[in-house]
């Protein structure tokens, strides 16, 4: 079946006034044992409010697939090859991680050296034992894709900017593509900004900026259409280090961002504003990237990193689920700033899709509320055409920004048909009005919707089952539920 089916951010406060949030809190010591109540929703709307979507059917804009990928693992064994052909990933970022700064291209396994890498040293220890990256297997499950579609995966490399200069990343590129990989997108490292990801010859942030301008010069030298990247810090400490690592900001053609939001409902310290946290993960990130980009230049954003976290149980949960969704709308809606992305993790321990014990997947696979979500939005968005659109509808604010309670995009695909996806973040039923160049849409559709019953944990199910409703399928009002992310097709927009 191909998919059709760190640390988190720092906490925002609602403006008073703006935003009621209102949580209970009871704490019962028994035996010791602290137990705390779930939340009530945190936002307030006016009743019976309606989203209505202005859509301009002139103009269009290709999505990027590229944002619909997402970091996985294993490619050796014959189990990993076949979970690879079922989820068909549209991208591979290759390696990825703190391993990336320690991978060794000429024989694809792990280096180090006397340099202190402190909470790494021991895993990465067992790495240089035997740790491999499997890069003629990438190559094996690339050229399948390409008999079976026409083209391979999106690749997004991670060069070791630790270890190799400009003559070998250069080799490096000519190798990958000897393998008929894709070789476009490259990024200078893995987190440079924690010292315990470098080496000896990265050590200081000199020695990194000097190392990645002469890789960077290199490459584009050799490969004019080659993009290079540099990793950033969102974080307002980390201000020095960007600037010292960016120069004049003119070798680089991409800022690698690695951003994680949310907030853990069951963790005392961050239950009072989790579940705000979560649905405004958009908000969050707009946030850090605006700062970002207003000081290290106006550059697309990679975003090889990314998750909306609500805690590391085996039960996602709803609300990080729609804002994850959220998020993805908008990417789509600010293309000219997010060039592609990789969800973090698909098949590992953080954030994954598939239900994982001890760093694999579990057998049988379940699918985690995280794939529930991720496959309407790949089934709408990819190989699509964005139609130009206006949301009009309840707003949520908190004290960094505001956004709407709903926010769907229109798509054309390339069978012709027209299909809407829509993420409904408020806890009670929308209108959902569509009007198509000034006309309101009133023929026929269909209506399918994963519903969230609460802002809680998403119980896994089989990994093949159908986790849409059928909401309606006829004409009239198109209502959308409480917590919930629609697909909505069949629409005739013929005269």
């Amino acid at each position: 079946m191909k998919i059709i089916s760190k640390q988190f951010s720092k906490q925002h406060l609602p403006k008073t006034g703006c935003t009621k949030y209102m949580y209970l809190t009871f704490a019962f010591f028994i035996l010791g044992t602290v137990v705390i109540s779930a939340q009530v929703y945190p936002f307030s709307f006016p009743d019976n409010f309606k989203a209505t979507l202005e859509v301009n059917t002139s103009k269009k804009e290709a999505f990027k697939n590229q944002l619909l990928g997402y970091n996985i693992e294993g490619f050796q064994t014959k189990e990993e090859k076949d979970f690879m052909r079922k989820f068909d990933p549209i991208s591979v970022r290759f390696p990825h991680g703190v391993w990336a700064n320690f991978y060794q291209w000429q024989t694809d396994g792990y280096q180090r050296d006397s340099f202190d890498n402190q909470v790494h040293s021991a895993a990465l220890a067992n790495f240089v034992r035997s740790g491999k990256g499997h890069i003629e297997e990438i190559a094996s499950l690339n050229q399948e894709r390409k008999k079976e579609n026409g083209y391979g995966y999106h690749m997004m490399w991670t060069y070791a900017m630790n270890f190799d200069d400009a003559a070998s990343c250069v080799a490096r590129a000519h190798k990958d593509l000897s393998r008929g990989l894709e070789v476009k997108d490259i990024e200078l490292g893995n987190e440079h900004f924690w010292k315990n990801q470098r080496s000896n010859q990265t050590k200081t942030t000199a020695d990194f900026y000097n190392r990645a301008k002469s890789v960077a010069d290199a490459l584009h030298n050799e490969f004019p259409d080659v993009r290079v990247s540099i990793p950033i810090g969102w974080r307002r400490n980390q201000e020095a280090y960007n600037k010292e690592i960016t120069g004049d900001q003119s070798y680089y053609d991409a800022i690698t961002l690695h951003k994680y939001m949310g907030a853990d409902p069951d963790k005392p310290s961050e239950s009072d504003l989790a579940y705000s946290n979560l649905l405004t993960s958009r908000i969050t990130l707009d946030d850090d990237v605006t700062w970002i980009r207003n000081n290290n230049g106006k550059k697309p954003i990679w975003l090889t990193e990314w998750g909306v976290s609500a805690g590391s149980g085996n039960e996602s949960n709803a609300a990080a689920c729609l804002g994850m969704a959220d998020v993805f709308l908008f990417m789509s809606e600010n293309q000219e700033v997010y060039d592609r992305a990789n969800w973090f993790s698909f098949n590992r321990a953080l954030n994954p899709m598939v239900l994982v014990e001890k760093r694999k997947p579990a057998y049988p696979l379940k699918k985690r509320g995280y794939l529930m979500a991720y496959e309407i939005l790949y089934d709408v968005l990819l190989d699509g055409d964005m139609l130009e659109s206006n949301m009009s509808t309840a707003k949520i604010t908190t004290s960094i920004g505001t956004m709407n309670a709903v926010n769907a995009r229109v798509v054309t695909k390339k069978d012709g048909s027209t299909q809407v996806v829509a993420v409904n973040l408020s806890n009670q039923s929308v209108e959902f009005v569509l009007s198509f160049d000034e006309t309101t849409y009133s023929k026929s559709f269909k209506h399918e919707a994963l519903v969230f019953k609460q802002l809680g944990k998403v119980e896994n199910v089989d990994v093949d089952a159908n986790t849409m409703e059928l909401i309606k399928n006829g004409s009239g009002t198109i209502m959308l539920p409480p917590l919930s992310i629609s697909k909505i097709s069949n629409l005739d927009l013929n005269n």
